[in-house]
């Protein structure tokens, strides 16, 4: 497979335009839509269906797009290896985290990163544990911190620390002021999660089935930070760690409770048994462990 024309396919796919991903990749329309031409060639399949507003993939484009990108980044990590190979460190590092973690953990690693490696790249990505295991999986990231991770044969898992769930509650409501809240009273609350895509909600659900409590899930909302949001705006109440409120910004008003009998929610560090940590990605593993945050948790 040709990587030049699987990246023009890439681009192409991921903006829905022939057009922007001309701009982006600094070639000609028609170099681009004939690059993607010979890959579907190549390839004996159609991969994106061509429409007056853009184009959109089909079941094999979709295919490989998921399996493309960490196809490239794989060479990428490559290439990175053999110029290492003086010893210095050069390259891109690829991280991913939930939110909640970004939240507290991604300023002080990209300081921590850039003062030691000015010469090398970071990209972290935040998104739901689901998304960051498939693409680490799948070798788009280096490693990834996780929440509650399935287990996968894929991927090789280090406990971190756990922390105890609480009701994250307005402040001036008649809950917060008690020092737990049990699982049974639980199920009276009004109550904002994310969908079932995301570890957390699996996590509630099977402890709240386990001590025969029927949650009163009112809104599905992904976000913390709209999570955070609605509560303090007296629309329900959220089931999340208690350092959802340990970050700068999120509304004010808000107290977390914690639940009783206690569910213990699992931060998780991952990475891939198929493929081998690149040194840089080491180091700025060893830096993100580094970080004050991490070790109070681990202490």
């Amino acid at each position: 497979m040709d990587l030049r024309k699987l990246s023009c396919f890439i681009r192409v796919a991921e903006l829905g335009s022939f057009s922007q991903a001309a701009q982006t990749l600094d070639q000609s329309q028609s170099v681009v839509s004939r690059q993607v031409r010979q890959l579907e060639q190549d390839l004996g399949q159609t991969l994106l269906k061509r429409n007056g507003r853009g184009v959109t993939l089909t079941s094999a484009g979709r295919q490989l797009l998921e399996h493309g990108k960490g196809i490239l980044r794989q060479v990428e990590i490559t290439e990175q290896a053999l110029r290492s190979g003086d010893g210095t460190y050069k390259g891109k590092v690829t991280v991913g985290m939930p939110p909640t973690l970004g939240k507290l953990l991604t300023v002080g690693l990209v300081t921590d990163f850039f003062a030691e490696f000015p010469g090398c790249s970071l990209a972290i990505s935040e998104n739901l544990t689901y998304w960051i295991q498939k693409r680490l999986i799948l070798g788009e990231l280096d490693f990834a911190l996780l929440y509650n991770p399935l287990p996968n044969s894929n991927l090789k898992y280090q406990l971190l620390w756990t922390e105890k769930l609480c009701l994250i509650a307005p402040a001036n409501s008649p809950i917060a002021g008690q020092n737990i809240v049990s699982l049974q009273e639980l199920g009276r609350y009004p109550i904002i999660i994310p969908n079932r895509q995301q570890m957390l909600r699996n996590l509630v659900e099977i402890e709240c089935a386990r001590h025969d409590v029927a949650l009163n899930v009112v809104m599905e909302i992904d976000t913390v930070s709209s999570m955070l949001g609605l509560v303090a705006r007296g629309f329900g109440y959220a089931v999340l760690p208690a350092n959802a409120l340990d970050v700068d910004y999120r509304p004010d008003g808000l107290t977390a409770v914690p639940l009783a009998p206690a569910i213990l929610n699992r931060v998780v560090l991952a990475t891939s048994t198929q493929h081998q940590l690149p040194s840089l990605a080491q180091r700025t593993l060893e830096l993100l462990l580094q970080q004050n945050i991490i070790k109070q948790r681990l202490s």
